[in-house]
């Protein structure tokens, strides 16, 4: 099957804002509220949306790839085995790479992003035989259950806890409820990823589902006014918090993936050749790549705060430094696929699931 354009864009766009985020965190400003300045407000903005694109973009991909072929058996323990070995070894790679004895912010063993999209593909081979409507049911059931769990997903809980676990029990508990990326409620993305794959022909049940979304923002914007609370905070008392996320949150950031879905599918669909197209095909390569870079550019923060770790910085040279880490991604993924096209985590992926289904 052809690649398609507008997905790869997102992608790329997705693995973009997580280097974006990850090293404005590496190189945070000093006196500087995200609150009160422009430029801060926008960093954290992109990092908000970071992590629901990338997860929902997972979800597409898997979903995709577990759909097109009718699997039984051994078909899928080798479609299956590859992608699950790999990400769990990269989790465990990167949280070497930014450990926190090393200036980092992780832990060997905790339960990340790579950790869910292992999970993710785990449970796909009966998610993708399930129809939209129950997956969309499924999907709203995992939205909802934060506001359910209530104090058990660490809402008033430190980073090091978070990161932290005593046993397999609690370390389960990170994976599926209180960690950073918990299953409960980040596979709703993944599951959103599946439905923008599946309802690709229907775009009146795409836009409903935007301007439902849209509504609910609103009256989130409008909480966050009279309840003269903040309306999004990483963690703390706000209507979004990011950490744990909640159902508010998890609405709002899927509003804007819907959204960003819908103008690049137009794009590709409708502005061939236009400057706008052109620009975005540059962000192909890194869409392919996004695996390795998200390894890749953890390799290179992990190196800076082991040297530069706590030090400060003004908010033009973090601008700076998060943008020219965030963008060198782009002719590094385009110059990678032409000379070295064999050699990437995603091709040994792809590797070991031809060799495991002979």
């Amino acid at each position: 099957m052809g690649r398609i354009r507008h997905i790869d864009w997102m992608k790329g766009i997705a693995i973009l804002f997580m280097v974006q985020v990850h090293t404005a965190a590496v190189v945070p400003p000093t006196g500087v509220d995200v609150g009160n300045h422009p430029l801060a407000f926008l960093a954290a903005a992109l990092g908000g949306m970071a992590a629901p694109l990338f997860v929902t973009m997972s979800g597409w991909g898997v979903h995709s790839s577990a759909r097109r072929k009718g699997r039984e058996g051994k078909d899928w323990i080798a479609w299956m085995v590859p992608r699950v070995s790999i990400l769990f070894l990269c989790q465990i790679l990167v949280n070497s790479l930014f450990h926190e004895n090393h200036g980092g912010r992780f832990d060997i063993l905790t339960p990340g992003i790579l950790t869910l999209f292992a999970v993710s593909a785990i449970l796909m081979p009966v998610l993708s035989r399930i129809g939209t409507f129950p997956r969309a049911i499924l999907m709203l059931l995992l939205i909802l259950t934060p506001s359910v769990l209530g104090g058990h997903a660490g809402s008033d809980w430190s980073w090091s806890v978070r990161i932290h676990s005593d046993g397999v029990s609690e370390w389960f508990e990170r994976l599926l409820i209180n960690g950073t990326y918990p299953a409960i409620p980040w596979l709703s993305y993944t599951i959103l990823g599946s439905l923008i794959a599946d309802l690709k022909e229907d775009g009146l049940t795409t836009r409903r589902a935007f301007f439902v979304g849209l509504a609910f923002t609103f009256y989130t914007v409008l909480a966050s006014i009279v309840q003269n609370e903040a309306w999004a905070l990483t963690e703390g008392e706000a209507v979004l918090t990011f950490f744990p996320a909640n159902s508010e949150f998890v609405i709002v950031s899927a509003t804007f993936v819907i959204l960003l879905h819908m103008i690049l599918e137009k794009i590709e669909n409708d502005a061939l050749g236009s400057n706008v197209e052109r620009i975005l095909r540059r962000l192909e390569s890194a869409g392919r790549l996004s695996l390795t870079i998200y390894v890749g550019h953890f390799a290179l923060l992990g190196a800076f705060v082991a040297i530069y770790g706590g030090v400060s910085f003004t908010l033009e040279v973090s601008f700076v430094l998060t943008v020219i880490h965030m963008i060198a991604w782009v002719p590094i993924s385009i110059i990678h696929e032409r000379i070295a096209p064999n050699y990437s985590l995603e091709q040994v992926i792809r590797v070991m699931g031809q060799k495991l289904s002979r």
